[in-house]
């Protein structure tokens, strides 16, 4: 008799997201989470927020992001995370001060990385939606130009580079479970 091994499975987890945050500063974002494997997962997020200003001119905070990340889950419940994330980022902002800042010449990025923490808090009463909640510092490269903050404000200082150490990311996102991929082991 010949004895069939024992198959075992490994179920990935799939979770659509959105950052509360994000859309509190009138930034649509979308994420979209999946498992690797019992312990690690990917997270893929987009913030984008077109032409429009904070209720005046000079006021605004237009964005491109995208900031993956890779995060290793430190229990077997899947509730506390570190991470590793890079970021790119196109950005135009003011904040009725003397000056706008974007990127220069609108084909610069800010791109850089850095490393964060999260708790994943799952609804007892339905297994669909988490909250996530993450806290990230990172590193990055930018090249600005800064403009006087007025309607069509002219150049003022052109091409400056520095370099950005900081609080990259803070999420609140709300989960949807979007479903279970069963593997074999």
């Amino acid at each position: 008799i010949v004895e069939e091994p024992e198959v075992e499975f490994i179920y990935r987890e799939f979770y659509l997201k959105t950052n509360a945050i994000g859309w509190g500063m009138f930034i649509p974002n979308v994420a979209y989470e999946f498992e690797l494997d019992d312990r690690w997962s990917v997270d893929i997020p987009f913030y984008y927020s077109g032409g429009y200003n904070y209720f005046k001119e000079e006021i605004k905070f237009r964005c491109i992001v995208f900031q993956p990340e890779l995060r290793y889950y430190l229990n077997k419940n899947k509730n506390f995370y570190a991470g590793a994330h890079a970021g790119i980022g196109w950005y135009n902002f003011a904040l009725n001060r003397d000056y706008r800042i974007q990127d220069a010449k609108g084909i610069h990025p800010a791109w850089g990385g850095g490393l964060s923490l999260g708790y994943r808090l799952k609804f007892k009463k339905n297994d669909y939606w988490t909250i996530d909640f993450c806290l990230g510092a990172g590193v990055y490269d930018v090249h600005y130009d800064m403009f006087y903050n007025e309607s069509n404000g002219p150049l003022a200082k052109s091409n400056i580079h520095d370099t950005f150490f900081g609080i990259d990311k803070l999420s609140v996102s709300f989960s949807y479970h979007l479903g279970t991929l069963k593997d074999i082991k």
